[in-house]
């Protein structure tokens, strides 16, 4: 039982939540929101019975608008979360004098650590890795400078590593980091600070999805990214790139999913030669490109596409990339902002294999109903005889547009009777 004074009389209540699981406690701190350091260890105040409880927390966030300075959290704070799982830090100012994060303990429980650093000054990544043995994921974004030396192995554990606006000493320092990741699956790479000084080579039997960013060309300077690749068990591969150069040493037969968006004909086409295996392509398209997409390998097997198209493309575009993928079951188009064409084209002498016999999914993002999308939207919904699915995301937010549209759309003739249309 406690007590409590209201206007100079005293009450007694009971406490109701020492009395709680630690199960349920735990449920309640992570509901409202008290991972970070500051909070976390401020809810031992609330009784007795949470006084320990701050220790079992498995999500801890320090930001270094905490009381405790980064040293001081490694040292005092971090070593006593029992059942740590994640850790998030956000630094925003150089911790210290140090140039070099620092850890001297981390809990054996601990599987996923992301760090930030929104510093212009660099900071070393921690030369003491043997404590990183237990984890399983690890995120870096900022002015992290990264060289592993002492151990060839430090994270034996580590499946998936993201890498963002990161730092290397020297060319030898990204190969390093990949062989201390021994079954590492998942890597993904963005805005490499100076990455155009260096040749990359991504060399892993064991990495199933890679993704590689290099959309922001401010990061660069004037050399131009360069990666040697080197993984013949994909089975993802995501690559946005306005600057980049790609070599693929070997097939990648396993590989099913690719998201590709690349400026350039040159580089569709060399990305098409190791992508013959693909199930599901999304791919932002440029009119230079259709050439180099209709006639190859990849072509016959896909089986979902999903076109963001940027540039003032005509009708034909479409039916010319569909009768490049006969087994085409779903499609999704997504930026219309290539219809900028008012004429209307001719209706195609054919239609295309996968409309006639396998297309079953239409999605539509952003259908504004001007006169060729209505020509693509009727050619396809006419001659589609297996579309279970049709649904348009429409751009407009005018009502009485939208309501012009919407009967536009209901109106089109449907060769599928089962063919339901969904338009929000």
């Amino acid at each position: 039982m406690k007590t409590a004074k209201f206007e100079n009389e005293e009450f007694m209540y009971p406490d109701r939540i020492s009395h709680l699981s630690d199960d349920l406690l735990l449920r309640i701190l992570s509901s409202v929101h008290v991972r970070t350091a500051k909070f976390v260890m401020s809810t031992s105040l609330l009784s007795k019975r949470w006084r320990y409880v701050w220790k079992m927390m498995p999500t801890l966030v320090y930001e270094e608008t905490c009381p405790l300075r980064f040293e001081q959290f490694c040292v005092m704070s971090l070593p006593l979360h029992e059942a740590l799982k994640t850790l998030n830090l956000k630094l925003t100012r150089c911790s210290g004098s140090k140039d070099t994060l620092s850890f001297p303990n981390i809990p054996s429980s601990l599987l996923e650590i992301t760090i930030t650093l929104n510093y212009y000054s660099p900071m070393r990544f921690p030369k003491k890795l043997n404590v990183f043995k237990t984890l399983l994921v690890l995120k870096l974004q900022g002015m992290i400078v990264l060289d592993f030396v002492d151990s060839p192995i430090c994270f034996p554990s580590l499946k998936i590593l993201h890498l963002t606006r990161v730092k290397f000493d020297h060319k030898e320092s990204f190969k390093r980091v990949l062989l201390a990741c021994p079954v590492l699956e998942d890597l993904f790479l963005r805005n490499f600070c100076e990455a155009g000084l260096f040749l990359f080579t991504i060399s892993s039997p064991s990495l199933q999805r890679l993704s590689i960013d290099t959309a922001s060309s401010s990061c660069y300077g004037l050399d131009d990214p360069r990666f040697e690749i080197n993984t013949p068990f994909l089975n993802y591969l995501e690559i946005v790139d306005r600057r980049g150069h790609y070599n693929f040493l070997e097939d990648m037969p396993k590989l099913v999913e690719a998201n590709i968006s690349v400026h350039g004909p040159k580089k569709i086409e060399k990305l098409m030669k190791v992508l013959t295996s693909l199930e599901h392509l999304s791919l932002t398209l440029y009119p230079s490109m259709s050439s180099h997409l209709k006639g190859t390998l990849i072509s016959k097997r896909i089986l979902h596409l999903d076109l963001r198209i940027n540039d003032a493309n005509k009708f034909s575009l479409i039916m010319y990339l569909l009768e490049g993928f006969p087994k085409l079951r779903s499609l999704k188009l997504t930026k219309v902002s290539w219809l900028f064409n008012r004429d209307i084209e001719d209706q195609p002498s054919s239609v295309p294999e996968c409309l006639s016999f396998h297309l079953e999914t239409l999605e539509w993002i952003g259908y504004e109903g001007t006169l060729e999308e209505k020509q693509v939207a009727t050619f396809i919904l006419k001659n589609a005889h297996c579309l279970k699915t049709a649904t348009f995301s429409l751009h407009s937010r005018d009502t009485e547009k939208r309501m012009l549209i919407v009967n536009d759309l209901l109106s089109m003739t449907k060769a599928s009777a089962s063919c339901q249309l969904v338009i929000y």
